[in-house]
């Protein structure tokens, strides 16, 4: 499903759709909802599971078996957090978000549109903990568009470092009261530059964008 009216002739395009005249702004209008609704509901593929446990095997199960591991680095607030950069499809500027009626998770920041697909703009402050966000030395914050499973998901870091080689030898156990935790979303940290960095791993990560949207 592709509908992106509101960036041809909604409120981000040229405003020549008379249903502005009624709704005001395109998240009060009907198409806008049923396209959120679409990408809320909609049901996984076939092979969805195999995609998620792929993951959980690549990160828990012996994560990072090579030296030199690439690992996308990036702030958020005050800590710094890295990914695989196999799930990193790409780096985005920011773009408006548009919020869907009636869904109040903190993880869940709303509807975006990149490329011209509408995709689902998480934040990985709320879903990890951290507190608030930070301006960035180039006063310029970027999106992540991250490839979990078989679906795509955005979401803004407070900044970039780009990306490091990291050899499994350095990354660092977990302290132990986040090893007890049920679900914890990092298997490792290690240290760039006199930063300590925590290793995200990318299956409860998912999990985590996933239950914000409940």
């Amino acid at each position: 499903m592709k509908v992106d009216c509101w960036q041809i002739i909604g409120i981000d395009g040229d405003r020549s759709c008379p249903e502005l005249a009624e709704h005001i702004h395109c998240r009060n209008c009907p198409t806008f909802v049923d396209a959120a609704r679409w990408f809320l509901d909609r049901r996984p593929e076939e092979d969805y599971i195999d995609e998620v446990t792929g993951l959980n095997t690549n990160m828990s199960g012996g994560a990072v078996r090579d030296a030199g591991v690439p690992v996308m680095t990036f702030r958020l607030g005050r800590e710094w957090h890295g990914l695989p950069v196999r799930v990193i499809e790409q780096i985005h500027a920011e773009e408006p978000v548009r919020r869907v009626p009636h869904r109040g998770n903190p993880g869940f920041l709303g509807l975006t549109s990149i490329g011209g697909q509408i995709e689902l703009c998480m934040s990985l402050h709320a879903v990890l903990g951290v507190e608030g966000g930070e301006q960035s030395i180039s006063g310029i914050h970027r999106w992540l568009v991250l490839r979990l499973g078989n679906e795509r998901w955005v979401a803004p870091v407070d900044e970039i470092m780009g990306v490091v080689h990291v050899d499994r030898k350095a990354i660092q156990p977990l302290p132990s009261t986040l090893e007890r935790s049920p679900d914890p979303a990092s298997s490792g940290v290690f240290e760039v530059d006199d930063k300590r960095v925590s290793l995200l791993a990318p299956d409860p990560l998912l999990r985590r964008f996933r239950a914000s949207l409940a």
